[in-house]
Parts: structure tokens; sequence; C-alpha cells
């Protein structure tokens, strides 16, 4: 075999081009990246063997190391040796910060009043039953910060389950062994026996029981008293089953066991704690006892059971629980069908049916599950994936109008279920997709939902699962007219539902809070996250959540008795989780090249969106938004890779996940990649070592990965296994690109990505899971694939989180894949987070899209946790104040980072801005209209005009915002006004803009009084304060992350210290006319709703008819449009759109969108929709302006609205009356009530001249 030469740059003579256009780059790309290769890997490693056939030139390429495929010692070594030689030259201005331990060694003390409210609802009602059950002082707990936080985050107080003691004894339950390090309970009962925890079986844990237990009181309501069917207790005489009578302990269990008979509900356990298990044993207690059946006119109704699973391959492993778990007497038939259904031959139980027997040949030795009256119909269960479910189940037809309406196959045949499980159930949060359709269209009896994440991204999240729980739930109330009539007559308004604290939990007029229009007119208020009142969240949502949803993370505690005596730690369940992040610092001249390119997009993202506000959303020759997330994301961890994508995006290929797809199907290795990272003048490379050196040269996030595995990975442990390491990552190209540097290091490294076949890719997570020496060593997890059922924690114990999901849900369910119950080891997760990049704005954007979801926690006692984190943490504050940096600050006022000279054309025009908590802040050009003529003075006329040849230059400050209130500066606010006061600043002002010095200073304003000359002290009161109560929240997410502080952007912004000031002055000028925040983008876009997202994603998704909701319309009426938009293919509103939304949606089939924002395809060929994504984004833009609605719900006005033909914002209303001269209310109070600007109630209608300088008038003489 004649000897192959590593690939080079064949035409290297001639001087390579730049990122151009170019038939030297487009025959490359033909030759290296197009054109199939020959394979060389070999165990998952580069084999350059077959290329370097002779031995004296293989050990050249490898500077003299011995090395081959098959030697994992010596290919360690020398991977060892590489990464150090290729890092030592950034060393010591490259650095790695890793911080971790915010929470370490700190403590809060939980008391009884707040572990009252962690404990279940159906404890609470004891409070009253038991007046000699323990004091609220007869003891308290010391907890761990870290795990305080994870119970916060990951669980609810308002839903964590019923006594572990009642529910023991209501499914007689008994010890039969102990789990994990904290040698938790295993329990086992004859209602269950496959589950008694001997021989390898399974057994039950705490957080098990209570979960069965909870989710059939919300099914029926009152519990049953259950029977045992063993041989034992069989009665040949009386041909049946003899029961022992209940004891007055068990009775009185089952009957304070109660709950709301809601018919449904969400099982949202943290990942890994068995909700598998829980379910199918729930599932099997139903059929054995015969407590799905329903009773009509008096008789009972047999129906079959479903499963819906997010893919086929979870839907194979809810086959085989079912098979190991259950018994014969619950579930005795399996019915599966779909793609890759198969029986296995040990099912004895399961039935396999093709798409054909499915659809119309249905085979007659099954025609019993759908005959009624035969109660082996209610022992059925169906397993499906939900995407084959809807596809062959649900259609549309065409009404009398023109319009589509939906129909579900089975409803029409008359076919019923008992119970309808949604797995994953993040597939069912948006009411307009098949998916949805398909289960809303079902008639059914009872509806569970199981997902870790109810909120995957946005609160509306939620309102698509209350809709399916409430058909159930409706459809009870309905039958009893008066408990309806009383819950219509009670709770009118979302102000009523605070009178559920009142009523009793078990009682049915809990179902009040589950009502969808009720969740409705609260998501219609604020239809974004950055628009969320958190307060009202906390007071109306957490009502729903204590309803609706079960939520344990392996920190919470339940309680053993209904006295609460005893307190049991789901700590042991699962390992111990260390949460770091890596602070990586570039060396100099990576960050100067960094801020370039930066600068550059960020100038880029602004024409975008002013072409967009300009053109009314009409632009079509500009790159979307999304485009540009995407590269900046690109930038900040790879500027190589950023180069790579823009030079094949030029030359008819691209980086993005269709371009990898075609690369891995060529075979492409590094050597074949390695020319397009050359610049012109680099020297090729010619050993092994100049390649690593290339792949990390601009690559600061690849630094760290290898850094890492250097540390950690390339050494045997005590037990001479090979360790693993798991990569989160949302760029296929970023993926791709560190999968082959590390397969180049001989690394046995794979990614988990959208092209793989269910084989593929169950044979590559056995591979991880399996510890010989040549498994895979690390894996590269994509968040854009479906990780259901990727359950990796068999030999891996840490995480590397490369890049930054779009939200933090979906990036913990990736890291999970790893904190399983039967993880031996203490896991370590790293985020990585590369200093002064993109990174920190995704981070921000990230934390203000959960902290709504976590308001929902603070409520009642619980507050108290967050009292004492705020005073855990006032140390920071204090601290801050301390700083020289801080002092001058506070005097200057100044949150620029250079001084600003003022242009002699532009006078500052700052816009007066109320603030949270008690400050405006303005200037005299905010005061002119309201001024009489006669009043003013010269220095207060606006405008532009000349600077006389005297005068000397004025240097710009934020300072003149204060002037008139410098108390304003300090005054606490949230994150939302910070963002709106940044966007009233001026172009230049905003383009020197120092956020970090905004950062500080709003740490400052925690401060104490007299510039924290006394220690603020915290108190419960003070969470009533959105700002303070932001502050509590984000200290939590800091804890769980790992992180010493999160930052506050409104716009990808970062310090531009190294860049040219000819690229400052040209952001400057875009600044100046910017009007938008990214934090306005995503919530135009929430707003609009995500219909031309999904319309081009399919032709068969409908629209949504919630944008529809008036805050003015009764609850009735709102019930009637979702009721009938179940079925209706669009009302009124959105046929006047229709045109407009069609145009926008052609204009998108013309971009060229990367589908690692979102659109990357499953490995069954579904599609995991990216809230993120840039369709939506553009989708929404195009409509912002256009649609026939109030222009008081725009976030701002179309050109040459205002009353003075500019594009000022409307200056809108108070809700309330002013204070009188006795000074009834605070200065938060007073301050609070003036809503001038953009700050103001949307809602309202704007006030006039007059009136305005009426309430300036009242506020100056307060």
């Amino acid at each position: 075999m004649a000897e192959q030469e590593v690939p080079k740059d064949t035409t290297s003579k001639k001087p390579r081009p730049g990122i151009r256009k170019s038939a030297f780059w487009k025959n490359l790309i033909y030759d290296n990246l197009r054109t199939t290769q020959q394979q060389h890997l070999s165990h998952g490693r580069l084999d350059l063997h077959s290329m370097l056939i002779y031995p004296d030139k293989i050990r050249h390429f490898y500077s003299d190391h011995e090395v081959h495929p098959s030697r994992l010692i010596d290919n360690q070594n020398y991977a060892r040796w590489a990464i150090e030689e290729a890092l030592r030259e950034y060393q010591p201005e490259t650095n790695f910060q890793v911080t971790g331990s915010i929470s370490k060694g700190k403590s809060v003390t939980v008391g009884q009043r707040i572990a009252k409210a962690i404990r279940a609802d159906a404890q609470q009602e004891i409070d009253a039953e038991d007046p000699n059950g323990v004091k609220e002082t007869d003891y308290e707990v010391i907890q761990d910060v870290g795990a305080v936080a994870e119970a916060i985050i990951s669980a609810s107080p308002n839903c964590l389950g019923p006594p572990i003691e009642a529910c023991a004894s209501y499914l007689r339950m008994k010890k039969c062994g102990e789990y994990g390090r904290k040698k938790l309970t295993v329990w086992k009962s004859p209602l269950f026996p496959q589950l008694d925890g001997q021989d390898g079986r399974k057994g039950f844990l705490d957080n098990q029981i209570t979960a069965i237990v909870w989710i059939m009181s919300r099914f029926l309501g009152q519990l049953p008293a259950l029977k045992i069917k063993n041989k034992e207790l069989w009665d040949e005489a009386q041909k049946r089953y003899v029961q022992r009578p209940e004891t007055p302990a068990e009775i009185e269990h089952r009957k304070k066991l109660r709950g709301p008979k809601y018919h449904g509900g969400i099982l949202a356990d943290s990942m890994g704690l068995g909700k598998t298990l829980t379910t199918v044993a729930c599932l099997d207690i139903l059929a054995s006892q015969r407590l799905n059946a329903s009773i009509e006119n008096g008789k009972s109704k047999y129906r079959p059971m479903l499963i819906l699973t997010p893919n086929s391959t979870v839907a194979a492993q809810w086959v085989e629980e079912i098979e190991q778990l259950s018994s014969q007497r619950g579930i005795h038939r399996i019915i599966i069908s779909g793609s890759g259904a198969e029986k296995k031959p040990h099912q004895t139980r399961v039935h396999c049916l093709s798409c054909d027997e499915f659809n119309f040949d249905w085979p007659s030795s099954l025609n019993y599950v759908w005959d009624e009256d035969n109660f082996e119909a209610a022992r059925a269960v169906f397993v499906m994936s939900i995407d084959t479910w809807s596809g062959r189940t649900c259609m549309t037809t065409e009404n009398k109008s023109g319009g589509k309406e939906w129909k579900s196959s089975f409803t029409e045949k008359g076919r019923k279920f008992s119970v309808v499980v949604v797995d994953e159930a993040y597939k069912i949060r948006h009411s307009a997709t098949r998916n949805w359709k398909s289960v809303a269209l079902l008639e059914r009896q009872f509806t569970l939902l199981v997902t870790a994440t109810p909120c995957m991204n946005v609160m509306s999240d939620l309102l698509g699962p209350a809709r399916l729980l409430w058909q159930g739930a409706e459809n009870y109330l309905k039958k009893t007219p008066g408990k309806w009539d009383e819950i219509a007559r009670r709770f009118p308004t979302l102000e009523d539902l605070r009178g559920l604290e009142h009523v009793q939990p078990w009682k049915d007029l809990q179902l009040a809070a589950g009502r969808p229009a009720m969740l409705a007119l609260l998501l219609y208020r604020h239809r974004s996250s950055a628009s969320l009142d958190i307060r009202q969240i906390r007071d109306f949502l957490s009502h729903f959540e204590s309803l609706a949803i079960l939520r344990r993370a392996p920190s919470s505690h339940l309680y053993m008795d209904w006295k609460k005596t005893e307190r049991v730690p789901l700590e042991g369940l699962l390992p111990k989780v260390d949460n770091f992040t890596v602070n990586i610092q570039s060396d100099h001249a990576l960050e100067e090249a960094y801020q370039t390119v930066h600068i550059g997009l960020l100038i880029e993202y602004l024409r975008t969106a002013k072409n967009w506000k300009r053109k009314g959303g009409k632009s079509s020759d500009l790159t979307s938004v999304l485009t540009i997330h995407r590269q900046f994301q690109l930038a900040s961890a790879s500027l190589d890779v950023h180069r790579l994508d823009n030079l094949l995006e030029r030359n008819g290929f691209g980086a993005k996940a269709e371009h990898v797809y075609t690369m891995r199907k060529a075979n492409v290795n590094f050597t074949h990649l390695a020319p397009f990272l050359l610049e012109p003048g680099d020297p090729e490379p010619e050993v092994a070592l100049d390649y690593i050196k290339l792949a990390v040269r601009k690559s600061p996030v690849l630094r760290y990965i290898l850094h890492h595995v250097k540390e950690n990975l390339l050494n045997r442990g005590t037990n001479g296994k090979i360790k693993k390491l798991l990569i989160t990552e949302a760029s296929p190209i970023l993926a791709y690109y560190y999968e082959l540097v590390l397969q180049f290091l001989l690394i046995h490294c794979r990614t988990l990505h959208a092209g793989l076949k269910n084989t593929e890719r169950r044979e590559l997570i056995a591979s991880f899971n399996d510890d010989s020496d040549h498994s895979c060593q690390i894996l590269i997890q994509m968040y854009t694939v479906g990780f259901a059922g990727s359950n990796l924690h068999k030999n891996c114990s840490q995480v590397l989180v490369a890049s930054q999901a779009h939200s933090l849900p979906v990036q913990w369910q990736a890291v999970h894949r790893v904190i399983r119950v039967g993880q031996e080891s203490d896991v370590q997760v790293y985020r990585l987070k590369v200093n002064n990049s993109y990174h920190s704005f995704r981070e921000s954007r990230q934390v203000e899209k959960i902290l709504p979801e976590l308001a929902t926690r603070a409520r009642g006692p619980l507050n108290r946790v967050f009292v004492q984190l705020l005073n855990l943490f006032q140390f920071e504050v204090d601290d801050a104040w301390k700083r020289p940096e801080a002092l001058e600050l506070v005097e200057s006022m100044n949150l620029l980072t250079d001084p600003v000279v003022e242009e002699e054309d532009e006078m500052p025009a700052p816009k007066r801005i109320k603030l949270e908590d008690g400050t405006t802040e303005e200037t005299e050009a905010a005061n002119e209209e309201l001024i009489p003529s006669s009043e003013k003075s010269p220095t207060t006329t606006l405008g532009k005009r000349k600077r006389e040849d005297s005068e000397p230059a004025t240097l710009l400050s934020t300072a003149s915002f204060f002037k008139k209130y410098p108390w304003g500066f300090l005054a606490m606010q949230r994150r939302e006004r910070y963002y709106k006061q940044f966007m009233s600043y001026q172009g230049k002002i905003k383009s020197s803009f120092c956020h970090k010095k905004n950062n500080l200073r709003r740490l400052l304003s925690y401060g104490g009084p007299h510039n924290n000359a006394t220690r603020r002290k915290w108190s419960v009161e003070d969470l009533d304060n959105v700002a303070v109560l932001e502050r509590a929240m984000e200290l939590t997410l800091r804890i769980r992350l790992g992180a010493n502080n999160i930052e506050m952007l409104p716009l990808p912004q970062i310090d531009f210290s190294l860049v040219p000031k000819e690229k400052l002055a040209d952001l400057a000028k875009l600044m100046r006319v910017a009007k938008t925040t990214d934090q306005d983008i995503e919530a135009a876009r929430e707003k609009l709703g995500q219909r031309a997202q999904q319309k081009a994603r399919s032709k068969e998704m409908e629209r949504n008819c919630v944008r529809e909701i008036k805050e003015e319309m009764d609850l009735d009426k709102i019930d009637e449009m979702l009721n009938k938009d179940i079925t209706s293919g669009e009302t009124e509103g959105t046929r006047k759109r229709r045109k407009q939304e069609e145009a926008a949606e052609a204009w998108l089939k013309t971009q060229s969108l990367d589908n690692d924002g979102g659109n990357d395809v499953d490995f069954e060929g579904e599609e995991h929709l990216d809230d993120d994504d840039g369709l939506a984004e553009v989708a929404s833009i195009h409509g912002l302006f256009d649609y026939d609605e109030d222009p008081g719900e725009h976030f701002e006005e179309q050109d040459g609205n205002s009353d003075n033909g500019s594009n000022a914002t409307s200056t809108r209303p108070i809700t309330q009356s002013l204070p009188n001269a006795t000074g009834d209310l605070s200065d938060a109070d007073v301050l609070d009530q003036i809503s001038v600007g953009i700050n103001a109630d949307p809602n309202e209608t704007p006030p006039n001249r007059e009136e305005m300088y009426k309430r300036r008038l009242a506020l100056l003489n307060f």
C-alpha cells in the first residue's frame, strides 16, 4: 500500500487568501470536506498509521512518542505531553479561575415555620385538626446553604407531597432494606409483588410512595380502601379475597390523604428520582384495583390506558419497566406500535401493531380493548412515541368557513381512555402543536404529565399543560353544578384566588386555581418573562402549583408523620453534586482580537434592530437576530471556528448542522479541517503538536477542556478504570471541532448528535457507560438532541458545560444525565465562562427567564430562608462599599468607561425614568414638557445647537440624570428598570456605558442608609420589594451555579477598552438611535406568539388563540375561546393577520438559519423546537408594529405616532392617587405610583400635559 501524506494545503506555494470568496477555498472545500475520505478512526481515536506507514515518520509526527490507538497508556502519555506543550505559550496570561465555594461552610437555620413551608399541602390541614402538635419553637434544623438553594430551585415548597408514614400505611408498605449513603428506607408492599427489594429487584423509596398517593389523591379525591389479592386471602366459598378490616389509624390516614378531585397532575420530581417507576406503579394499582373504571349512569366503563413518550427509544424503556415492575393482576397487555417498535422474546405481555393494524385493520384478538363492558380493557396500556401517535390519530379537515378543524381518529371512532400519561411533557407545552391537540382531543378520565421541567423556557409554558389537566376537572365540575357555581361565584378574578389560603387543601374549591381562563389572564397581563410581575406570580401562580404539581429535589425534606416530629431528607437518593464556574481569562492578543470581532457583531446586531424598526420589521436583506446570536456564541468560544464559519459560508458551504453532517459522512478528521484555520502567512503544521497548537490558538474554551482532560482524565484512578467526561454543547460545529481535536489527541471522543440512528445511539450510550479501555471516554451531548432516556451515570461523574443552553432547565436536564439513582461517585459540574465575552450576556438572559418561576417559591414562611440568604451574603455589599472605586462611583455618579466629549450638534436629552423603589431620574430635558413656558430658562431648552467657539468642550456623564435627585442613583430597582434606564441614555453614553460600574451600583444599592454607615439587616417585609426579592433569588441561583456573580446586561455588550476609536465611533452612532434591548425583542416574540415559527416548521400547526384574550373579558368567555381553540383552526383576530404572517414566513424561507439554534433533528426524526431560535425572533419583529392592536400594548410606539411627531415613547398614567401632604405612603409608595415614560403601565390611557404637570408638582412637594 502506498504511503499517504497528512492532508495539506495543495496550493501552499501561492499566497493563501483571506476570508473571501475564492476558487482556492472552493477547491479545498471540495477536496477536504465534501469528498469522502478514507476512515482513519480506530477505537474512536484518529489512527494515522494507515497514512504514515513507516515507523520513523510516525515517530517524527508524534515527536518521538510511541503511540498507537490500541495502546491506551502510551496514548494518554502523549496527550498529556502535547496538551501541556500547546498551552505553555499562553501562560501565565491565560488562566482559569474556578469558583464554586460561594456557599462553602455556610448554613441557614430551618425552623419550624420554614419546615412547614417545605412540607406537603396535605399536611397543612393538620394544624387545625391537631392542636397538640409540635409547636413552632420546638426545634430548628441547620441545613447547608447549597442544599437549600437546590431545594428552592429544583423543588417547590408549595408541592412536596404527603407524609411518608401515612402513605406507607395506605399502600400497606413495610421496610425491606436501606439505600444510599444516608441509609434511606426501601419499602415493599403486597400490592406490588414485583417490587420487594430482594434478589436484585427494585423497591420503593420515600419520594416514590408519597408520589403514588399524591397522584391517586389528585385523580380520585377521596381515597378508597385498597384490596390485597394474595392467594392466602382467597375464600373459595365466597369466591372473593377476604380483607382484614382497617384499623382506626389507617382510616384516619386515608381520610387525611384526600385531595381535590383534579383528575390529573404534573409529576415534576427532579431528574433521576424515579418518576418512571412511580408512574408504572400508579397505573398498576389503578388497574388491579379497578380504580380507572368510570362510573356512568351507575354502570362501570372500562377503558385502556395510554403512555406517550418523547421518542421510540424511551417508549422501549417504558415497556421494559412495565414488564419488570407491574403485576399480571394490574397491567396484563402492553400494546406498542411505531417506527422501531418490536416485541422481544421475553416480553410475554407485549403485542406489536403494524401501522395498518393500528389505523385500519384492528386485530380481532384485541377487540376487547374497546369493549367498555369488559374489565380486561382497563388492564391494557398503549405505549407509543407522541410524534407517532399524533401523526396517526390527529388530522385536520376543512370546515364550512374554509378554516381548518382538528379531529382525532380515535375520538371519531368512539375510542376512549381511562388514563393518559405524557412523559417528558415539555413536548405538549404549546397548544398550537399537533402533539398537544392529539392529547386534548382524546376523551379520557385522568391525565398525568411527567416532566422535571414544567417551565422549559418561560412561564407561559404552563398554560398548555394546565389546559389539558383542566379538561377532566371541568367535566367533573359540570356534573356537579353546585360546586361549579360556587367556584364561579367566589373566584371571578385573579385577586380572589387569595381566598384559597383559607380553604382546606383537600376541598374541590382548590380547583379554581387550575382554571385555564384564570391562568390565561395572568399570562395576558405579562406575556413575557421580561414583563412578568414577580409579586403577582408569587401571589397567584403558587396556588396552581399547590394544586397541580408535585416537585421534589434530592435536597428536599419530607415529613415522616402528621405531627412533623421527624424530617426525612432525600439527599441520600442522588450523589453529592459540586457546582463550579470556570472563569477563563484570555491572553492579551486573543482578548484584543475578540473585542474587535465582538464589536463588529454588536454593530451588525444594532443595524438589524434599527432596520426592523425603521421598516416596520419588513427587512429582508439583513441577517436575523438569531444568526447574530449564533455568531456571538461561536466567537466567544473560538475565533478560529467563527472565522471558519464565515469562510465556508462565503464559499458555498457552511458550518451549520447540515454541513457538519456532510463532513461526518465524508469522514473528515482534524488534518482535513486544519488548512482552513491557517491565516495568510501562517506556516503549515508539520507534526502533531503543531496541529494542537493551531487548534487552541484562538479557542479559549478548548484550552480549558484540554487542561481539564489533562488534569482529570489522563491517568488511571485507584481502581485502574478509565475515567469518563460528559461535555454539554449547544453548537454542532463547536461540538464537532472539539470532537476532532480530542480524537486527534488519541482520546476516544464521540458526539451524541442528530445524525445517529437508534441503534447507533444505543451503542454509543452503552460504550460510554462501559469501563473497558476502548470504550468512549468523552461524550459530547448536544442540547438540541433529545436526551430523554440517556442515562450516563454508570461510569461518569464529571461534566463540563462548554456553552450555555437557551434556558437553565434545559441545561440542567443535560447535566442530570449523570446525576441519577445508582450513581456511586460524587459529581462535579464545571460551567465554562470566558471573561468579558458573550457568555455573561447569555448567563444574564438565563437568569432573567427563570426568576418568575422561582418567585412562586417566595411565599409564607419560606421567605425566612430568603432573608437568611440575604443577611448571610450582606458581607458582599459591605465589602463593595469599602472599595475605592465604589466611593468614587457614588461621588461622581458617572457610569461611563472613559470621559466622553459631547458632540457639537447634540445636547443631552435624557428622559424621566420612574425607578422601582422610591426614585425617579430626570433631567431638564424631561422637565420641559411639565414646566409652563413662562417658567422655562435657557438651560432647559431642548434640541440641537452649535457650541460657541468660546465654550469649552463638555464631558458627558450620567451624573446629569441624577442631579435633581441624587438619592435616586442608589435606589433599589429591579433588572427591567435598569435596562429601560440604560436605553434612555444618549447614544454616546450608551456606547461608552460601563455595565461593570452599573452592576457595582446595583450591589451598592443594597447597602444600609447614609452610604452604608449602618449595616442593613433584612427582614421578611423587605421581600415585598421586587428588587430585594430578585437579589435573594439571584443568590440562590449563584449558589446553584457556583458563580461569584451574575451580571445584568440589556445588550450583548462587553468592555471595549482594546478596540480602535473608529469602531467605537461607529457603535456610538448606532447606540444613539437604539430603542430596544434584547429583552424587548424577546418580549415581543413571546407576546406575538410563535405562530410563524410553528407554521414555518410544520404546515399542520395552528395559531394560538391566547393572544386574542383581553383583560376585560370574563372567565366564561375565555373558557369558551380556549375550548373552541382545541378543534378550531383560526379565530377572527388571527385571520386578520394571515396575510402579514404569510409575508413574514415567505421571507423567513429565504434566510439561511442554523439548525443548532434549536432545529436540530432528533434521532427519530422529531424536531426539538428551541424557543430562542431566529424564526420566532424574526416573526415577532415582522409583526411588531403592523398588527392591528392597541398601540398601548406595544413596548414602544411606531415612528411618528407620538404627540410631538418624534419617536419618543408615550407617557402613561399612575393607577392610584398621590399621597396627601401628611405623607400616608412611603417614598417607594409615592414614586411607585408615578408611572411616566417607558416604565409605565402599558394598558392605561396617557394623561394630558396639565395632569402630568400636577403630578410632577406633587412629587416635588413630597
